[in-house]
Order: structure tokens, then sequence, then C-alpha cells
């Protein structure tokens, strides 16, 4: 009786044993089943492809997770959520326009945001160029709408501004656009383009007006005075080595009360580039024609570059009066009317 007491008990025992083995075996499954779920969810499926997304400020993991899904960029919108919260970086995603290939897979996209990589687009604004040529610019760009940017920068929005420092820059911004190479976020606001640019102005334009050599014409004019007539020398000259001389002509003009008659000042009257002006455009009523105003227009005609605004700063000292242009992309430069009528006959017979 004691043996088959014995004998029982063992077979319970390996009985239990037995059970608890194939337990093991078919949670081992469970869980190799589990990681190889997570690992086909985990890795890219299918062609890659790429999208444009873009992530608003304030939006949540879980709100991510499904723009991403709606994208077809994620198979688990749950399983992304899992991974930024094991990495800590669920309440780290930025915002910002994002291209994504959904070949990163998810813990590539969650990387992505986490780092915020977004899809960045590089313009470049030309010297001697005018808000309406930058607007047009911009909406070809993708970057802005025509519209929006004209009615922010022509001062049509009143509560539109930029501060920068002690100074406020409202109204028309004709001039302090600064033109140059701009590297900024695709979805980027009109706002914040002419942000950027009013700032660059800053930054290039306010230490050349600081300086100590200044001529003191310039100062009499006054900022505004100085962006104004240096936008004028932008358009008027093309090489950068004249506009000293052509800024002196300008201040001599000034200085004597004689109008300025600068062509690009009628073409910016016009609204409208024209090829060649005409005597009845010569009149056009407006306080931006330079042929019948003896003073500066009221603003800027265009965006000018550093070397046009050294030039109005530091003209260069001359009793010229007039300039005529020559063949070469210069300009010959005369103190009487006279020499200037001579001038402008001898590039008419070279022509």
């Amino acid at each position: 009786m004691q043996v088959s007491g014995e004998l029982g008990s063992n077979r319970s025992q390996q009985s239990v044993i037995t059970w608890r083995g194939l337990e093991a075996k078919i949670l081992l499954g469970v869980v190799i089943c589990l990681m190889i779920w997570i690992v086909f969810l985990l890795l890219p499926n299918g062609p890659a492809h790429e999208t444009v997304v873009s992530i608003d400020s304030g939006m949540t993991s879980k709100e991510i997770a499904g723009l991403l899904t709606e994208a077809d960029l994620l198979q688990s919108p749950i399983l992304f959520r899992i991974v930024t919260k094991l990495a800590r970086v669920d309440n780290k995603l930025k915002a910002g326009t994002y291209r994504l290939n959904s070949g990163m897979g998810t813990v590539g996209i969650a990387r992505a945001l986490a780092r915020g990589d977004v899809e960045l687009i590089r313009f470049t604004i030309p010297e001697g160029v005018s808000i309406r040529d930058m607007a047009d610019l911009l909406e070809g760009k993708g970057l802005a709408s025509k519209e929006r940017f004209l009615y922010l920068a022509t001062g049509q929005d009143h509560d539109f501004k930029v501060i920068e420092g002690n100074m406020e820059f409202s109204d028309n911004l004709e001039g302090y656009l600064f033109p140059d190479t701009y590297t900024v976020e695709t979805g980027i606001t009109e706002e914040e383009i002419i942000t950027i640019m009013v700032r660059r102005f800053v930054q290039a334009v306010l230490p050349e007006w600081s300086r100590e050599n200044v001529d003191e014409n310039a100062r009499k004019l006054g900022l505004h005075g100085v962006i104004t007539l240096a936008s004028i020398i932008e358009k008027e000259a093309k090489l950068s080595e004249e506009r000293p001389l052509v800024a002196s002509v300008f201040y001599n003009r000034l200085r004597l009360n004689m109008p300025l008659q600068s062509c690009a000042t009628v073409q910016f009257a016009l609204g409208s580039w024209k090829t060649r002006l005409t005597l009845d455009d010569l009149e056009t009523d407006s306080p931006y024609n330079t042929y019948i105003t003896p003073a500066l227009p009221p603003g800027p005609i265009a965006s000018p570059g550093l070397s046009s605004v050294r030039a109005a700063l530091a003209p260069a000292t001359s009793d010229y009066l007039f300039f005529a242009a020559d063949y070469k992309g210069g300009h010959v430069f005369s103190k009487t009317f006279r020499e200037h009528q001579e001038a402008i006959a001898k590039v008419q017979v070279h022509d």
C-alpha cells in the first residue's frame, strides 16, 4: 500500500510538470507571435511613399498618430504611441511641416518628429525687386499667398507690425524687406516671412547707418530718406562700383533743388515696367514721379541691396548733375546739360 501511494504521487507530480511545460511553451509561442507582430508593424510594409504632413502646435501624440495613420505612414497608431511613450518623447514631438517616407517605419518617423526634422525650403529675393515682385516669387514657390503677402506688406492690415529692438516697422514696408537668400520651413506664414525679412534688414543695414563716416547729407535725410534714395540708386545703377557716383549726382541735385529725374521712379508710379517711357509717362501725376517733384519720393521704390545702401550713406564727391546709360551697362557722367546731350548722342550713334 505504501509503494502504491508513492507511485500515484510521482505520477501526479509528473502530470503537473508536463502541464507547466506545456503552459510555458504556449506562453513562449504567444510572446514570439506578439514580437513578430510588433516587428511587422514597426517595419515598413509595401512600397515606400513620401507624404507632406503638418503637425500643428499643441497636438497630442494621439492626434499625431491619427494624422500619420490617415496619411498611410503608420500601420498602427497605438504602436506609435507606445514607441513615443517608451522613448519618453510623447510630449516632445515638434510642430512643423515634415516630408515623411513610409519606409522610415514607426521608429524612424517618431525619431524625426522628436528631433524636429522639418522640411526646409530656400528662396532668394534679388536686389532691386519690389514688394509686388516678392509676392509673385513667394507664391510661385508655394510659400505665400500673393494677396495675403501684399495685404500685410503694404500696410493694409493696420494691426500688423514688426517690433525689432526699439524700432517698429508698420504700414508700407517697401524697401525694408531685405533682399537675401532665406531658408525657412514649409508651412511658414506670410507674417513670419515678412518678420524674418525685416529682421534681416535691421541686422544688415542698421550697423551701416550707425557708422561714424556716414555723410552729413545722408544724416539730414534720415534713415527713411537714405533707404528711399538707395532704392533709386539700386534701380538706376547696375554696376556696384558706379553707385557712389550715381549717389553723388542725386545729392547734388537735391542740394540745388533740382528734380532727380529718375526713370525708375516713373516706372514705379506707373505700376508696371515699360521698355521705353514716353513723354506722357514723364508727366504722370504722382508723388513718385521725380521728373515733376523736386525732392525724394515719399518712400522706397524697391528693396536696395547693401551696396546701394552704402552708396547712399557715403556718396562720392563730384560736380556731376547728369548721367546717361552707355552700351556697356554703365553710365557716362556729365556736369552740364550740354555735356549730357553730347553723351546721349554718342551712345545713340554707337547703338
